[in-house]
C-alpha cells in the first residue's frame, strides 16, 4: 500500500520549505528532517462526554502516496491512563483505532493527569524511515466546557452563532439533524486526505458562526461542542517517524443542545 520512496514529496517541495522554515530545520538536525519526510501522519483525540464517559481514537493516514490513504497495520495500539494501565484500542477500518469508556471501564479522563498513546509499525509500514513504537504524550486539564448558543438560525438558510469556555479551548464542533445524521462536523477523518489545514479547521478564539448550508432545511438540530487543547507531533525523541502533522487532542465535552429552526 506504502511506496518505498519520498517521490510524492519531492513533487512537493514549497510545501517540504515552509514545514522545515517552521521547525527550524539545520542540516544537522536529522531527527526532525525524518519527521518532515515521514509518510505516517497519526492523530490521537481523548475525550471526556457530558454524561462521563469516555472515547479514545488514533486515525493513521498515509500521506506517501496521491490521494492518501488509511494505515490499517498499526499493532499494540494503547492508552496509558493515570495509574500505569494500559488500555488497547480495536481496529474498526478505514485507520481507525477506537475504545471507549462502556468497552473498557479502565479508560477514565482524570484531570491534570497524564495519558498517553502508543503503537507499533514495522518498518515496511513506516516505509523504512525507522518503524518501531511511536509515543504521544499530554495532560487533560482540569474544568469543564461550556458553549451558548448566542443567536440561532430564525429561518432555514440563516446562520447560528455560538461562544464557549475557555477560550483557550479549541472547538470541536458536529450538528446532527433529528435523524442524528451529522450534517456538519469541523474535524473529522470520514476521508483520509490530510495535509497542515486540517489543524485550521479547529474552531478558536471562543467564538463560531456556524454557515447557512448547515441549517439548509428547516427541523430540529443538535450541535455537539468538545473543548480540547492540541499539541503538535509526538514524542520527538521516542516518535520522529511520525509525520510533522501528527497530533494530540484531549479535553471535554459540553451538554448538547437541541434547537428548532423555522421554515
Amino acid at each position: 500500500m506504502l511506496q518505498r520512496n519520498f517521490s510524492t514529496f519531492r513533487r512537493h517541495g514549497a510545501l517540504l520549505l515552509a514545514l522545515m522554515l517552521t521547525v527550524g530545520l539545520s542540516g544537522c538536525e536529522e531527527q526532525q528532517n525524518t519527521t518532515l519526510l515521514s509518510p505516517v501522519q497519526a492523530v490521537t483525540t481523548l475525550v471526556e462526554k457530558n454524561d462521563g464517559s469516555v472515547e479514545a481514537e488514533l486515525v493513521l493516514i498515509s500521506t506517501s502516496v496521491t490521494p492518501h490513504e488509511f494505515v490499517d497495520t498499526a499493532d499494540n495500539v494503547q492508552v496509558r491512563v493515570p495509574g500505569g494501565v494500559f488500555v488497547g484500542l480495536m481496529h474498526t477500518g478505514n485507520g481507525h483505532y477506537v475504545m471507549d469508556s462502556a468497552t473498557n471501564a479502565e479508560l477514565t479522563y482524570q484531570q491534570n493527569q497524564t495519558y498517553q498513546f502508543r503503537f507499533d509499525l514495522d518498518d515496511e509500514t513506516a516505509q523504512q524511515v525507522s518503524g518501531g513504537n511511536f509515543v504521544a504524550v499530554m495532560t487533560a486539564l482540569s474544568g469543564d466546557v461550556n458553549f451558548t448558543i448566542v443567536t440561532a438560525p430564525q429561518f432555514a438558510g440563516d446562520t447560528a452563532t455560538i461562544t464557549w469556555t475557555p477560550v483557550t479551548r479549541f472547538g470541536l464542533l458536529r450538528v446532527t439533524d433529528a435523524n442524528d445524521v451529522t450534517v456538519y462536523q469541523n474535524f473529522d477523518f470520514a476521508h483520509p486526505e490530510f495535509n497542515g489545514s486540517k489543524w485550521a479547521r479547529l474552531k478558536t478564539g471562543g467564538t463560531d458562526v456556524l454557515g447557512v448550508d448547515v441549517f439548509s432545511v428547516a427541523g430540529d438540530y443538535t450541535i455537539h461542542f468538545c473543548g480540547v487543547d492540541k499539541t503538535s507531533g509526538f514524542e520527538p525523541s521516542l516518535s520522529a517517524e511520525l509525520g510533522l502533522l501528527s497530533g494530540f487532542l484531549i479535553g471535554r465535552c459540553a451538554a448538547p443542545q437541541t434547537i428548532t429552526v423555522p421554515n
